[in-house]
């Protein structure tokens, strides 16, 4: 076996490195691929390149179109490994190619596409690098100093289509979604309160009265579950994560690092920090703050993000948004600790800033969960033999 490793937008090279220490032979293709167009140039030269250097196996993180469609004219296979949810990238005639493999971290997800008869996927959580976070020892670094109290690593998605559309609808239908959001908003018990709440019949409607309102659906599923999945669902997460990070700052001491365009205004006395880069950097953040906030994107409705397994490899505690399958992964109260309501969240911040053995045992057995069950060497075996192991 050989293989053709080649990056998109994400250039970590966790994958690389441990496939490697797994005995894999993998090349690094040496030109990066736009992850959703297609360049008839690029997939001649990727399959020069398969051709020539007798390539086995294409690979890549997320579903790359050049590189699905050179694996399918050279007649190898493609392994895609998903990081993001809801993923509509595969309801696309790539997806749908019999030499296409993915790898699907939201359960949800994963028996959706076995439903809509995609042809290999497989359900595997998120993963570390076990090797880096060992060697950086972040914890001990630190020295038990602390750089946050309350720590928050993300987006606001301040720059959702929903905003960018919502002044081309009737005000009745503006109405109509607020009432969608305030049933869904800081409801965190795992039910998905998004999903089939949008008629067929009102979309037609604002398609009708609003001709400049273009949907750009490419996806091979319906306008309602598309509308649902890329505005409304990022325009919740914009309304949460302000609202919370906010909330939280009026009584503790908040951080917030984000490339987003922040309002200070709303955010109160958040401190706003810049952003911060994955591998050691972020993890120092995450292993010097005594609380690190997850607020998932009501998207992900069956899988535990990379931000949980980024926090818990590097040491540090994490209070997070109710999940079934992260509850499944992680013991609660002993790993990890959930909250489905504002107003646990705030009593459960106020209590593990105060309790301060506890916090961290619940830190350390996070940790040792992630690198002993959730790493890419681990992953990556069980990826492997499974597209060896199917015809």
């Amino acid at each position: 076996m050989k293989i053709l490793y080649v990056y998109g937008m994400s250039t970590l090279k966790d994958i690389v490195y441990n496939l490697r220490k797994l005995g894999y032979k993998v090349e690094e293709y040496p030109h990066r691929q736009e992850n959703s167009v297609l360049n008839d140039e690029e997939i001649e030269k990727l399959k020069d390149y398969v051709r020539k250097h007798r390539i086995t196996h294409l690979m890549s993180t997320h579903l790359i179109y050049n590189i699905a469609v050179a694996a399918y004219q050279t007649g190898i296979k493609y392994v895609s490994v998903i990081w993001d949810a809801p993923y509509l990238k595969i309801y696309t005639p790539f997806g749908k190619l019999d030499n296409c493999w993915f790898s699907i971290f939201d359960k949800l997800d994963y028996e959706r596409f076995k439903a809509d008869g995609i042809p290999h996927v497989l359900y595997q959580p998120l993963a570390v690098n076990k090797y880096d976070m060992l060697k950086w020892d972040v914890k001990r670094k630190l020295g038990g100093n602390y750089i946050n109290e309350i720590c928050f690593v993300g987006r606001l998605y301040e720059d959702n289509l929903y905003d960018d559309n919502v002044g081309k609808m009737p005000e009745k239908i503006q109405q109509y979604f607020t009432s969608i959001f305030e049933e869904a908003v800081f409801r965190w018990d795992g039910e998905n309160r998004i999903y089939g709440k949008t008629a067929k019949e009102v979309l037609d409607y604002v398609k009708l009265v609003s001709p400049e309102f273009d949907l750009d659906n490419i996806y091979d599923i319906e306008d309602v579950r598309y509308f649902e999945v890329q505005y409304l669902i990022r325009k919740i997460a914009n309304v949460e994560r302000i609202c919370t990070l906010s909330a939280l700052a009026e009584q503790f001491d908040v951080s917030f690092y984000t490339d987003s365009k922040t309002d200070q205004v709303q955010l109160g006395n958040v401190k706003i920090m810049p952003p911060v880069e994955p591998g050691e950097a972020s993890s120092i953040i995450y292993a010097g703050s005594k609380i690190n906030l997850n607020i998932s994107l009501k998207g992900i409705e069956g899988g535990t993000p990379q931000r949980i397994m980024d926090i818990l490899g590097a040491g540090g505690f994490v209070l997070t948004n109710y999940c079934a399958e992260t509850a499944e992964l992680f013991e609660e109260d002993r790993e990890i600790v959930m909250f489905k309501t504002p107003e646990e969240l705030v009593e459960k911040a106020r209590y593990y800033l105060t309790h301060d053995k506890e916090r961290e045992e619940i830190a350390k057995a996070g940790r040792r969960k992630v690198l002993n069950c959730y790493t890419y060497e681990k992953k990556l075996k069980q990826l492997m033999e499974w597209v060896e192991g199917e015809a």
